[in-house]
């Protein structure tokens, strides 16, 4: 029996009672609140591309996007979303819904991106799609599977 008294159908705790039952939701709210969005974080991660076919490692321009958040914002070796002539610095992470929007700054080229020169900024949408894919800003991508180390 609940500690309390029962006033017709209603339960009302005791001070400590109320306190463990507000205390134990708490947990719950914060958990559920930091989850989503550390799980989406590591979902994203990953080479992408639109096909199959662009997954081929070959020269020149198709979809492939690499996206590596594993590191910490700000650090020396930053988290990075990577396109063909589009190399992206992961400046912030907004956790919106079961998505997260990317503020970011873009180079052309590698050189400039080592040198922090002729930066744009701009803002990427990644998002969970069907079965197992992701939507970057509102495009599908499927994951591409990394050829085995012999």
């Amino acid at each position: 029996m609940v500690p309390g008294i029962t006033i017709s159908g209603i339960v009302v705790l005791g001070k400590k009672a109320m306190r463990n039952v507000i205390t134990v939701a708490s947990i719950m709210l914060a958990f559920a609140l930091v989850t989503p969005s550390s799980q989406a974080a590591e979902s994203f991660d990953g080479l992408w591309a639109k096909t199959q076919k662009d997954c081929r490692n070959q020269e020149g321009f198709d979809s492939k996007t690499h996206i590596d958040m594993s590191k910490p914002i700000g650090s020396k070796s930053p988290p990075m979303v990577d396109q063909y002539e589009n190399h992206c610095r992961i400046d912030r992470k907004t956790t919106i819904g079961d998505g997260i929007n990317l503020s970011v700054t873009c180079f052309e080229f590698w050189d400039n991106f080592k040198k922090n020169i002729e930066p744009r900024k701009a803002t990427i949408r990644l998002e969970p799609g069907p079965n197992g894919t992701i939507k970057i800003d509102g495009k599908g991508h499927r994951r591409c599977k990394m050829p085995s180390a012999r």
